[in-house]
């Protein structure tokens, strides 16, 4: 990051037991492969989490295409003492009146930092009724509190919080455009230290006016081939809590026929600018990779840095996204689910801002079947490397009959992915995955946290034909982790686009791990922005160096867990 360097100093609070434990995967470098009889990963506790909800989409053979793209959900500390509570976005039982409130409800689910959960929508004031898709948590007004935008089918809706009780502050707040909005961030754009937004929107769509298409005799949804993309949007930060939608202004309002179609969307600083850029998955379409020019407006670079199509030059039908550095090179690597038979695509992050196509070469030949969603780089293992889990499912519920011998299924399992250190990937065995790995569903959105404060991450995966699913990790490294909650100043609160670069030194030797923090990853999901850092078989971080959305840089060095620990901007 070429932005100046201020060497700060840090105030390091050893909070509570709350080591949100993002990732970890057996096979780092220098590691060995985990035993046959080595403990599953991940077991599925919704039933005693008491989490009890399943995503009402409407479905009832009219065939809407927001039918199948439903399924948000987003971790937030709705109350400020650090455990991860958990916002869950429903849809509406009659799609033909998407853009009304209807009786169903989005629930928010307060944890007991043990990860049991209990239904405070209530008394929060957090249950939206709109046809709900996704989710985006941050600091909107500047309060300290992290607010909630819920993506609809029609008007967004934003949740401002004060001390856990929320309001919709939509109409004051200016988020007022409609559409068939799909994932968004928070971010600063302009680096005033405030989170500006934006807002992926997916296609121009009529719900009273649907196409109604087959394949033979078989009613299906319609191919979103058959709709012009709706172009994005992007509200800036005026502050006292007012926004106002720039997009056009910004350079970033691409839709049409062959343009658009957004779902997924993560944002980085691509180039090393010391800006915020702005990756969007789109379906069936060209992906964005929209640059900052440092003056509030922004180009698209998605072809020149080798993003926008997959290595063999094909458009395809990008779903979720997320970023991380897979081979510890200290460049960010940018994963995207597709189509079934399409692969899923790795960008490897190469120096000057360009990427290289790495899927074949990363051995993720296998996710060319599965039609993937929502995807997270996680350390499953905490052996620090980024590991990859993929919630699957087809969008078309006739698929067995209008494919036949394909091998195509409406529901499929989730994947996981582990990462051998260097950058390649073997899926794991669903004995060491764990049970929720050998269970189909049509899995949509993926979320992730600590929720139980135990210094691994769990996972939660909302499904269209089930219950929400609560992945707890159940791993053996434990205590082999150590989390940062970041602190901005001049930056925004919760550190949004700061890098982070950790420094271990174990028996493979010296090991850099670089991060970016952000809440905003997968589809239509809300990550804790907080940042695991796997130490394998080291004992400590020798060196932790956080560079800020500001400019700023803090270095603090000998960190040795348990955590987390608070890095504050000075």
């Amino acid at each position: 990051m070429s932005a100046p360097s201020r060497r700060t100093t840090a105030l390091i609070a050893c909070t509570a037991c709350l080591a949100l434990a993002c990732e970890r995967s057996p096979g780092g470098t220098g590691s060995q492969a985990p035993p046959a009889s080595a403990p599953a990963l991940y077991t599925d506790t919704a039933p005693a989490s008491g989490v009890d909800f399943r995503v009402e989409t409407g479905a009832a053979g009219d065939r809407h295409i927001l039918e199948t793209m439903a399924g948000g959900l987003g971790f937030l500390d709705m109350e400020g003492d650090g455990d991860m509570d958990l916002y869950l976005v429903n849809g509406h039982s009659d799609p033909r009146r998407a853009d009304e409130p209807g009786k169903e409800m989005d629930r928010l689910y307060r944890n007991d930092g043990k990860g049991r959960f209990t239904d405070a929508t209530a008394e929060a004031g957090a249950g939206d009724r709109r046809y709900g898709l996704g989710i985006a948590c941050g600091d909107g007004d500047g309060d300290g509190d992290t607010d909630i935008l819920v993506t609809n089918f029609g008007r967004c809706t934003y949740l401002t919080n004060a001390g856990g009780k929320f309001t919709d502050a939509t109409e004051s707040a200016g988020i007022v455009k409609t559409g068939f909005h799909t994932s968004a961030a928070w971010f600063d754009m302009d680096r005033d230290g405030d989170l500006d937004l934006f807002v992926v929107r997916y296609v121009v769509y009529r719900p009273a006016a649907a196409h109604r298409c087959k394949e033979g005799a078989v009613p299906v949804y319609c191919t979103p081939k058959l709709f012009p993309g709706e172009p994005d949007l992007l509200y800036r930060n005026l502050g006292d809590g007012v926004f106002e939608e720039i997009g056009e202004r910004a350079g970033i309002a691409k839709g049409g026929e062959d343009e658009g179609k957004g779902l997924g969307v993560v944002v980085f600083d691509s180039d090393g600018d010391g800006t915020q850029d702005i990756f969007v998955a789109n379906d069936t379409t060209p992906n964005f990779l929209w640059r900052s020019n440092g003056d509030g407006t922004y180009t698209d670079a998605a072809y020149a840095a080798g993003v926008a199509v997959s290595g063999e030059g094909k458009a395809q039908a990008g779903m979720g996204v997320d970023v991380a550095d897979v081979n510890g090179d200290g460049l960010m690597d940018i994963h995207v689910t597709n189509f079934s038979q399409e692969l899923n695509s790795l960008h490897l992050g190469h120096a000057g801002g360009t990427f290289v196509d790495g899927g074949r070469a990363a051995n993720l030949g296998s996710t060319y079947q599965p039609l993937g969603f929502g995807t997270l780089f996680v350390d499953a293992d905490l052996d620090g490397d980024q590991d990859i889990v993929n919630a699957n499912g087809h969008v078309n519920d006739r698929v067995e009959e209008t494919d036949p011998g394909s091998g195509n299924t409406h529901a499929q399992r989730p994947a996981l992915y582990l990462n051998d250190g260097k950058g390649r990937f073997e899926p794991a065995a669903p004995s060491l995955a764990g049970a929720p790995f050998s269970e189909a569903c049509v899995g949509r959105g993926l979320a992730r946290a600590d929720i139980d404060g135990d210094g691994d991450i769990d996972l939660a995966l909302s499904p269209l034909d089930g219950p929400v699913r609560i992945l707890r990790n159940e791993s053996a490294g434990k205590g082999r982790s150590l989390t940062v909650k970041l602190a901005g100043r001049r930056s925004p609160r919760d550190g949004s686009g700061a890098l982070v670069i950790a420094e271990t030194r174990g028996p493979e030797g010296l090991r850099r791990q670089t991060f970016v923090c952000s809440s905003a990853r997968s589809y239509l999901s809300a990550s804790d922005p907080r940042i695991v850092i796997g130490l394998g078989g080291a004992a400590r971080v020798e060196r932790l160096t956080v560079r800020w959305p500001s400019g700023a840089v803090t270095e603090l060095g000998n960190l040795v867990p348990p955590g987390p620990i608070t890095v504050e901007e000075e």
